[in-house]
C-alpha cells in the first residue's frame, strides 16, 4: 500500500481525489490508518501507578453506586449528562434541564438537542444491553451500537462510512482512517486485539481501544459520540464497572486541546505511553469527581428529606428518592415509575412544592412538570441552576 509517511503507530495513506469540504492540508498529509495495535507496551513504574491509582478509584466509584438506593436512575442521569456534552461534537448545545425535560414521559418539545439525545441514549442501551448479554465479538457489539445510533437496521451493510472525515471538527488535526476496505481490515484486526490475549493492562487497553476507534472512524454516523461510549462498554464487559456511571466526556471537554495534541503525538511518533498515562489520569480524575458527586447527592437527599413533615414515609419519600440522579419529573413518570395514580402522583408532587423541594416548570410544553434545583445544581456542576 502506498504511503506518503508512516510511525511506529501507523501510516498515512494518499488521497488522489479531492474531497469536498476536507481540509488541504490534511488532504495533502493523507489519511492516518493505524498499525495493529501491540500485544504488549513497554510501561514505567509510574504509568503503572497512575493505571493502579485509576483502577483503584474506579473500583471505589463501582462500590459507592451500589450504595444508592436507585442505581439505574444514576445510570441514566451519567449517560443524559453525557450525551449533553457529547452533543456539542455536532455543535449542539444545550442546558441539562433542557436535556431531562426532553426525556420525560409525553413531553417532546421541539428542540435541536432532542436528535442527538434519543441517538445516543438508543446507541448506549443497545450496547449495554449486548454486554449484558454476553456479547463477545467486538465488531458484532460496535455495529449493533452504531445501528442505533444511526436508527437504521441494515445488518450492517449501511453503517460503514463511505466518505473521508476528520478529527478536530473546525479545528482539523487529522485525516481519519480511509473509507471502506482499509479501516474496515483495520476495524477486523482490532476485533482480534481486543478479544485476544495480551499483556496490555485493562485500562491501558481501554485507553487505546478509544484511540483506535477517534482515528479509524469506521461508522457512517456517529463516530465521535461512539468512541466515547466504547470506554463505558468496555470497562462494563471487562467486569471493571456494572454500569455506564463514568462521564468521561466532561474530561475531555475541559482538556480538550491536550486530548487532541496527545492522539496527534501518538500517530507522529507511537509514543503509546504518553497517551495511556494521560488517559489513566482522566479516568482517575472523572472516578474521584463522580465519587464526590455521589457524597454531595448523599448529603442533600438527606437535607432534603427532613424538610418533609411527619413520618416521611410512603410515597413521598419514595420520590424524593429518585430525585437524587433524576431531579427533572412530571406527573405521568412519578405514577409509572411508583405505581400510583396520576392524581396521586400530582398530589406527591405539590407537597414537595409546598416544602420546596420541587419547583414548578410553567412554561409550555412544560407543563406539569417539575425540577429540583438543588440536586439539578450538583448534577450540573456549576453554582446556578442551568
Amino acid at each position: 500500500m502506498a504511503t506518503t509517511r508512516s510511525s511506529p503507530a501507523g501510516m498515512w495513506i494518499p488521497v488522489h481525489d479531492e474531497w469536498d469540504g476536507v481540509p488541504v492540508r490534511l488532504l495533502g498529509e493523507g489519511a492516518f490508518l493505524p498499525k495493529p495495535l501491540p500485544s504488549d507496551v513497554a510501561l514505567s513504574s509510574r504509568t503503572h501507578r497512575g493505571l493502579a491509582d485509576a483502577q483503584e478509584a474506579l473500583g471505589r466509584l463501582d462500590e459507592a453506586t451500589v450504595r444508592l438506593l436507585d442505581t439505574s436512575a444514576l445510570v441514566r442521569a451519567t449517560q443524559v449528562r453525557e450525551v449533553q456534552r457529547s452533543a456539542r461534537l455536532d455543535g449542539i448545545s444545550a442546558a441539562l434541564l433542557e436535556v431531562l425535560v426532553s426525556q420525560l414521559p409525553g413531553v417532546r418539545p421541539e428542540t435541536a438537542v432532542e436528535p442527538a439525545i434519543s441517538s445516543y441514549l438508543r446507541a448506549g442501551d443497545t450496547g449495554f444491553a449486548a454486554v449484558g448479554a454476553g456479547v463477545t465479538d467486538h465488531v458484532q457489539l460496535m455495529s449493533s451500537v452504531a445501528e442505533a445510533f444511526a436508527g437504521v437496521d441494515h445488518a450492517g451493510t449501511g453503517i460503514w462510512r463511505t466518505h473521508h472525515s476528520w478529527l478536530g471538527g473546525t479545528e482539523p488535526f487529522l485525516l481519519a482512517s480511509p473509507p471502506g476496505a482499509a479501516s474496515r481490515a483495520a476495524f477486523e484486526q482490532f476485533s482480534a486485539w481486543s478479544s485476544g490475549e495480551t499483556e496490555v493492562p485493562v485500562l491501558a487497553k481501554v485507553a487505546l481501544g478509544h484511540f483506535f476507534h477517534e482515528v479509524v472512524r469506521p461508522f457512517r454516523h456517529g463516530n465521535g459520540h461512539i468512541a466515547r461510549l466504547y470506554v463505558g462498554l468496555e470497562l462494563a464487559r471487562s467486569g471493571v464497572l456494572r454500569g455506564q456511571v463514568l462521564p468521561l466526556s466532561t474530561w475531555i471537554d475541559r482538556n480538550l486541546d491536550e486530548y487532541r495534541a496527545r492522539i496527534r503525538r501518538l500517530a507522529d511518533e507511537g509514543d503509546y505511553e504518553q497517551w495511556i498515562a494521560f488517559f489513566a489520569d482522566g479516568i482517575r480524575t472523572v472516578s474521584r469527581d463522580e465519587l464526590r458527586l455521589i457524597t454531595e447527592l448523599e448529603a442533600a437527599h438527606e437535607a432534603l428529606l427532613r424538610r418533609l413533615p411527619g413520618r416521611r414515609t410512603g410515597n413521598i419519600r419514595k420520590v424524593l428518592t429518585t430525585l437524587i440522579a433524576t431531579p427533572v419529573t412530571n406527573h405521568r413518570q412519578v405514577a409509572e415509575r411508583h405505581g400510583i395514580t396520576t392524581k396521586n402522583a400530582g398530589d406527591v408532587c405539590a407537597r414537595l412544592v409546598d416544602v420546596g423541594v420541587l419547583h414548578r416548570l410553567d412554561e409550555k410544553p412544560y407543563a406539569k412538570a417539575y425540577y429540583a434545583p438543588d440536586l439539578l445544581r450538583l448534577l450540573s456542576l456549576t453554582g446556578t441552576t442551568p
